[in-house]
């Protein structure tokens, strides 16, 4: 089995890879030391488990899957030091977790569980709990872009509009535009609606940023944002501009 160690400490990641040392069946294919590093490794190496720490810079171990495709999604071991909310997570889906300080009889028990799940398949615990944290996270607060051969970390607040793109869509800021693989609909749902509206089937539109509101043809109306951009508002989705 192909692991990856991912953890911002240098001596966790120490004490698991002495923990594995003696294992035949295990290969140790590369180690992590923050969030956006292990996006990079995991989604390059393809391991079959990793050893996921959950506080470390960039991203957290929940945003950390929450990036990950679900064909590559490996099997996962939780590292923590103190996170009780994760550990109620845990015991509610029966994850898998090394709660720190571990020692080897536990992390034994933990790799164990690992060998006995079904391979190339992300266990449907670990499913229901990443879909559980998207339930009661709060609003989308930055988005994670794959550019050019490198990552981009965009606050939520710097999206000025956002733009339908056949199945994906453009997000907007005042120096540049990136294309981001969500859906308009998906996206949507993961914005505070204080901040952003709807304002047609294509837009979607940060409030601070409109300018003004022009009548147009036929009842209808333009919405101008400050760098002059212009949009036309749907007919259906007058309303939800209107009750701000």
């Amino acid at each position: 089995m192909r692991v990856v160690i991912i953890d911002d400490e240098l001596p966790a990641r120490k004490k698991i890879r002495a923990f594995l040392q003696d294992e035949p069946s295990i290969e140790i294919v590369g180690e992590a030391s923050d969030g956006l590093e292990a996006v990079n490794i995991v989604e390059q190496l393809k391991p079959e488990l990793i050893f996921l720490d959950i506080q470390m810079p960039h991203l957290t171990g929940f945003e950390v899957l929450q990036q990950l495709d679900s064909e590559i999604m490996p099997k996962v071991i939780f590292t923590t030091a103190y996170d009780q909310y994760a550990l109620k997570a845990f015991e509610v889906h029966a994850i898998d977790y090394l709660l720190k300080p571990f020692d080897q009889e536990r992390f034994q028990d933990a790799l164990k569980h690992a060998f006995q799940q079904s391979a190339n398949k992300i266990p449907s615990q670990l499913s229901n709990l990443i879909s559980t944290l998207n339930k009661q996270r709060n609003y989308l607060q930055r988005i994670l872009l794959k550019t050019s051969g490198k990552i981009i970390i965009l606050k939520i607040d710097d999206i000025n509009w956002i733009e339908a793109e056949e199945k994906y869509v453009q997000l907007h800021t005042s120096k540049e535009k990136y294309l981001y693989r969500e859906t308009m609909n998906a996206l949507e749902q993961e914005l505070d609606p204080q901040k952003f509206v709807r304002i047609h089937r294509s837009y979607i539109v940060q409030l601070d940023f409109i300018k003004e509101l022009t009548p147009w043809s036929h009842g209808d109306y333009l919405v101008i944002l400050k760098d002059g951009t212009e949009l036309n508002m749907g007919r259906n989705y007058r309303e939800r501009i209107f009750n701000f």
